[in-house]
């Protein structure tokens, strides 16, 4: 940062050396980094002052224009309040979980008189009990799909109170066995909530007591000559009896265990967690993670375990490491010893499946981003040999114009990089220079002004340059190409009816096979090319129609008709308007907006 900006110079002098918690802001005011500090002043100072910086900072740095900070009583404090920022904000310099926010939670209702289990994406603070994230969510939903008469518990939204029956008739799902049905009276709320103390301790993997429990229930049932309810009760046994079996079991014993398995090459990292209930491993919990490159592996599974902590309601007895994470000290503080690093025994052995899970992650997830990559630049690749294009036009800009019968004419630059759309490139335009309807004339201004556009970014520069149209427009383009310095830039054009090809110095149009990828990418590009114009042309006429209505209203020019239309939303609205209420719009004093007034209510 060779110049501070002027927001963040403004606050310097402000900083106190207390803990607390920083937020880098970009220009838009959102926050791409959150950190705590032991003292806000020296950390933040320091960013500025350190001359050697690692990629990552001097990245940060480069984009940072504002910050704010909080002050927090403890350090403790600003490492509890640091983790929660960064899940709201998700800043972009910050590691974080992908896609966190897609896994489920089980969720079983805690302020109903007959809990529910629902699944759930948002965690909320209303006493309820919730078991998760599940990664695995196909998994999960089999899971519960078979465990449905096992523990069967309603997931239906009746509002069922506990001193009356409210409704005459059960879903299906209690002739299925599913749910015993509190909304007709079925079952006491003492029997109903028995079975949700089961369910609870399924989740929490006591299974053994739950054996227990079925198994005294059906003895006592058989005892009493139940015989069909004890034959459900056995039913269950026996089902939760098959889930055991398919458990990996371990020597340790009866412990619950979190083994923290992570992998990392590169810009790509993958923790594997093994959840460990009674001494068996219940599940696999899968978190890819993102913004990991150039960061040290002890800061990654730092950044990991505050986020995958943050929100658990239970903690196990013990979390196995592979290594010793950064902030060790106050991530021990924080989950109350919890953490160790075993390096030999049964320990070891299952830090080491772990490893392996994150390794095969990592495999597979590069695999997929060769095969995703694959897909995107063949197109690209039979492009060049179709059309004999000197280099591999890896990023691309297609033109195109709208207008009806020569009004609000608008134009579209749309840019795709290895076959994918690149939106932040994306340009449209307002053709100033013609008043007419020419084509040629609005396609040779859109081209003028992208290549202007390239000044200012040259990563913007394409390889190819598409032409929405025939041997006119192409034509047309080619000039502005030529009398410009990117004359090098091969350019065709795309013509709508017969999806022909047409190259400068041919008569001849170039015809790709319907099946090819290269004419479906070309088609694709140019179909988004006309959508983006078409999108900015409909909005300019709606605009001008709505502006129009106001053209009548004597001293009022175009900026005072736009914010009459923000404030009211309609033609309709400013008619209906009274002159106080006219008087709030910017720049409207009491003399115009009696005009105003006038003009609709004179007659």
């Amino acid at each position: 940062m060779e110049k501070i900006p002027e927001k963040i110079e403004k606050k310097l002098h402000l900083l106190p050396e207390q803990p607390g918690i920083y937020l880098w802001k970009d220009a838009d005011g959102r926050v791409i980094y959150v950190g705590k500090a032991l003292s806000l002043k020296n950390r933040i100072r320091s960013y500025l002052s350190t001359p050697e910086k690692d990629v990552k900072t001097r990245l940060l740095m480069s984009q940072a224009q504002d910050l704010d900070y909080i002050i927090t009583l403890s350090e403790k404090d600003a490492f509890l309040l640091e983790t929660t920022l960064v899940k709201r904000h998700r800043p972009k310099y910050n590691i974080l979980l992908k896609d966190d926010k897609r896994y489920p939670f089980v969720k079983i209702t805690s302020a109903e008189p007959f809990p529910r289990l629902i699944l759930t994406r948002d965690r909320v603070e209303d006493g309820s009990r919730y078991f998760g994230p599940y990664t695995d969510v196909k998994s999960l939903r089999l899971t519960l799909r078979n465990f449905e008469w096992v523990f069967p518990i309603r997931t239906c939204k009746r509002e069922i109170p506990a001193d009356k029956v409210r409704y005459k008739k059960a879903c299906i799902n209690y002739q299925l066995g599913k749910c015993l049905a509190p909304c007709i009276g079925a079952v006491s709320q003492e029997e109903y909530l028995r079975v949700v103390k089961r369910l609870v301790a399924f989740f929490e993997g006591r299974h053994q007591e739950v054996l227990e429990e079925l198994r005294a229930e059906m003895n006592q049932q058989s005892e009493n000559l139940e015989f069909e309810q004890a034959a459900k009760s056995r039913d269950r046994i026996q089902a939760i009896e098959r889930i055991q079996k398919r458990q990996v079991v371990h020597s340790i014993e009866a412990r619950n265990l979190d083994v923290i398995g992570f992998y990392q090459e590169e810009n790509v990292a993958v923790a594997a967690v093994l959840r460990i209930m009674n001494g068996m491993v219940v599940n696999r919990e899968d978190y890819p993670l993102s913004n990991v490159s150039n960061i040290e592996s002890q800061d990654v599974l730092a950044a990991f375990i505050k986020l995958y902590y943050a929100d658990k309601d239970m903690l196990p007895e013990e979390i196995l490491l592979p290594l010793e994470p950064s902030d060790f000290d106050e991530l021990q503080t924080w989950l109350k010893g919890r953490l160790h690093l075993p390096q030999r025994g049964d320990k070891s052995h299952l830090l080491a499946m772990a490893k392996r899970n994150a390794f095969q992650l990592v495999e597979e997830r590069k695999l997929a981003h060769i095969r995703r990559a694959n897909r995107t630049i063949f197109p690209v690749q039979e492009l060049k040999e179709k059309l004999a294009l000197p280099k591999l036009p890896r990023k691309m800009v297609c033109l195109d114009i709208s207008t009806i019968q020569g009004s609000n004419m608008v134009s579209s630059a749309v840019f795709f990089e290895n076959g994918k759309p690149k939106k932040s490139f994306y340009r449209r335009f307002i053709i100033r220079e013609i008043d007419t309807q020419n084509d040629y004339a609005a396609l040779q201004e859109t081209l003028s002004r992208f290549l202007e556009e390239t000044h200012k970014n040259e990563a913007m520069l394409p390889d190819l340059i598409i032409i929405d149209g025939g041997k006119g427009q192409l034509s047309a383009c080619k000039k502005v190409l030529d009398s410009s310095e990117h004359s090098d830039i091969p350019i065709l054009s795309l013509a709508e009816r017969a999806e022909e090809v047409f190259l400068p110095g041919r008569s001849d149009s170039i015809t790709l096979p319907r099946s090819s990828a290269s004419l479906r990418l070309l088609i694709a590009i140019r179909d988004e090319a006309h959508r983006f114009a078409i999108t900015f042309h409909r909005s300019r006429r709606s605009k001008r129609t709505l502006l129009s209505e106001l053209e009548d209203i004597p001293g009022v020019g175009e900026h005072t008709k736009f914010l009459l239309l923000k404030q009211f939303g309609s033609v309709e609205g400013v008619r209906k308007a009274e002159v106080d209420q006219l008087m709030t719009v910017k720049g409207i004093g009491r003399q115009r907006a009696l005009q105003i007034y006038e003009h609709y209510h004179s007659s």
